[in-house]
């Protein structure tokens, strides 16, 4: 059977605040067929980068994850301010998270980190011939240690789980072949 876009019959909110927008829709996916409630997440769209260094190796950040109790190594990223350009979104998240700064930038992809259940998009750039510039600029919510790893030692941390984020290992992985891996 061909898939066919659902109907929304009604929509209330769950949870509304500056995190996010939790909403129960229900909704028909096809004529006699209702699911109630169906839960969608809203939250802004998310930047993360890719930034390497003239030495050829990757800037990660690593900080602590509470729902999933863990201490990951990522990449520099976080949510796109309202009327900000995803690019400037990145270049603004990698100055605040490491102090960095790089004079070419590309885009890489965006992608929807998990359309079953959230509407954002998460844009994906590549920041090459990265140095820090400056000290770290973070808010309350956050403490972050940064690393320069080779692109070698990036591979190891995917496999022993230190670099964990599912959307962050396939943004690496579409970069790589920028730089020629």
């Amino acid at each position: 059977m061909k898939p066919q876009r659902w109907k929304t019959l009604s929509r209330r909110d769950v949870v509304r605040d500056r995190w996010l927008r939790l909403r129960a829709d229900r909704c028909e996916l096809k004529p006699g067929v209702v699911l109630d409630p169906f839960y969608v997440m809203e939250e802004p769209d998310w930047v993360h980068t890719v930034a390497v260094s003239a030495a050829r190796e990757i800037l990660l950040v690593r900080q602590y994850r509470y729902p999933a109790d863990v201490f990951t190594w990522e990449l520099p990223g976080g949510w796109i301010n309202a009327g900000e350009e995803p690019l400037a979104a990145a270049q603004r998240e990698l100055r605040e998270e490491t102090g960095a700064t790089a004079p070419r930038w590309s885009f890489v992809a965006a992608l929807h980190p998990n359309p079953a259940r959230q509407t954002n998009r998460v844009h994906c750039f590549l920041a090459e011939d990265v140095t820090v510039t400056g000290s770290l600029e973070l808010d309350d919510t956050e403490a972050i240690e940064c690393g320069l790893f080779p692109i070698s030692a990036v591979h190891g941390l995917i496999r022993d789980g230190s670099f964990s984020q599912a959307s962050h290992v396939g943004l690496f992985h579409l970069a790589l072949p920028r730089l020629g891996v």
